[in-house]
């Protein structure tokens, strides 16, 4: 069968993002033997036009399109991106008679209100390698199937990605950045987070021999500058991280990589492991400013275990940037004031600090804006939706942060002003590690 997936994903802010989820989809197709064209519409520069011409060339039996985001979750500059994804689907519509399906991160999140909003056939909830194949079979054989399919108990086994040549060279050239996941799953309980209900609760790692042979695939074919593992927690509370980092060091493998971090307690051992593999950088996703802000996002840890892990990527020379979320539960003037200058303290880290929580259905947070009346029974929370901390005024809020932040050069707020500087801060990571990855 011919299977055409587009990503639908036209957002650069603050930088592109390769899409590795279409690129899993059409890595399982291909293994079924059906004929899989990948459009980036990003990489591609794709106009309505050239569009259509790549639809009327391969005349797809079957049309897949990736939503990795509902919005931006910038709280002080929302942007909507579900038009862009209907505009798309009505541009495949008005150009083949194909069956039409939906899938990816942003609309596993909500699948009935997106399904309906963006007006395909058909949508894939959930990791998509099995929920696919059964969809193309049913296409093929003209059997009925539900418009929507799950994915089913979270299965362990996962693939890696198709890597095509035109979509990977945007990509190096806007970045030097290549993606790879190496796990599933999250056994945290933050408040606003969606991994759980996306991946389920219990984490799930690949093949270490099969991630270090992809990487070693790509290193060799591509030589990025620098490698990114994008699970939603590199440092699993099982240390199977550290197993594929031995695998790494034990294959002689060195490669730029960075990760996204929870505060923990690393060892000297488990850093120096992390070095010798070739890490160049940490992403640590403190979350909160203060013990009790972080206890209101339902972390398992305080703001001296964000300090304890920065200085331990420091001791070794690793640099390590901390993101914040202001304005959550238990957030007060008093906890904000007192974050500005736990946050001032870590002058070494730069620290980029968002405000409000995307408020996403069933999730805990949901449950305490509708507790504390923020959003009503009724709302939907398919448009760009914010909690903030209901004891300090919104706009008080801002100020404050606004004024705290003003002068601590290591701290970027308002969130509007990120972009630019996270796309410098990348860059500055892919220029530590040379030209490419050797």
């Amino acid at each position: 069968m011919r299977i055409m997936l587009i990503s639908n994903n036209l957002s650069t802010d603050p930088y592109a993002v390769f899409p590795l989820g279409p690129g899993i989809i059409a890595n399982v197709l291909r293994q079924k033997k059906h004929e899989v064209k990948q459009i980036d519409l990003l990489a591609a520069n794709a106009t309505d036009a050239s569009l259509r011409k790549a639809i009327s060339d391969f005349d797809p039996q079957l049309v897949g399109i990736s939503i990795r985001n509902i919005d931006n979750v910038n709280s002080l500059s929302p942007c909507f991106f579900l038009d862009d994804a209907a505009r798309t689907t009505q541009i495949v519509r008005d150009e083949t008679q194909a069956g039409i399906f939906l899938g990816g991160a942003g609309f596993s999140l909500m699948p009935e209100a997106v399904l309906a909003y963006v007006g395909a056939d058909y949508g894939i909830v959930g990791a998509g390698e099995s929920a696919v194949i059964a969809l193309a079979q049913a296409i093929d054989s003209g059997t009925e199937i539900d418009r929507l399919l799950y994915a089913v108990n979270f299965p362990a086994a996962f693939s890696g990605a198709a890597y095509d040549d035109d979509i990977v060279e945007y990509y190096l050239r806007e970045t030097g950045i290549l993606p790879i996941q190496t796990k599933r799953g999250c056994p945290h309980h933050c408040v606003y987070c969606s991994y759980p209900l996306l991946e389920g609760t219990r984490c799930r790692q690949r093949s270490c021999a099969e991630i270090v042979d992809e990487m070693v695939f790509l290193r060799d074919k591509f030589h990025p500058a620098m490698f990114y593992f994008t699970d939603s927690i590199f440092n699993d509370p099982e240390s199977s991280y550290l197993e594929l980092l031995e695998t790494m060091v034990a294959r002689g493998i060195s490669v730029p990589w960075s990760a996204f971090f929870t505060p923990a307690d690393f060892t000297s051992a488990s850093i120096t492991l992390m070095r010798r593999s070739g890490i160049k950088t940490a992403e640590l996703g403190a979350d909160a400013m203060t013990d009790a802000t972080l206890a209101g996002l339902g972390k398992n840890y305080n703001f001296a275990m964000v300090e304890k892990s920065c200085a331990a990527f420091l001791k070794q020379d690793i640099q390590v940037s901390c993101s914040y979320i202001a304005g959550g539960p238990d957030e007060t003037k008093i906890t904000l004031l007192e974050g500005i200058n736990n946050v001032s303290r870590l002058k070494q880290v730069p620290a980029f600090v968002f405000m409000g929580i995307r408020i996403l259905p069933d999730t805990p947070i949901e449950s305490i804006a509708r507790r504390e009346g923020i959003i009503s029974n009724d709302h939907n929370l398919l448009y760009p939706t914010f909690y903030f901390s209901p004891a300090v005024p919104k706009e008080q809020m801002y100020n404050i942060l606004e004024a705290g932040f003003k002068s601590v050069k290591h701290a970027v707020f308002p969130p509007h002003s990120m972009s630019n500087e996270l796309r410098v801060y990348r860059k500055l990571q892919t220029a530590l590690t040379g030209k490419g990855a050797k």
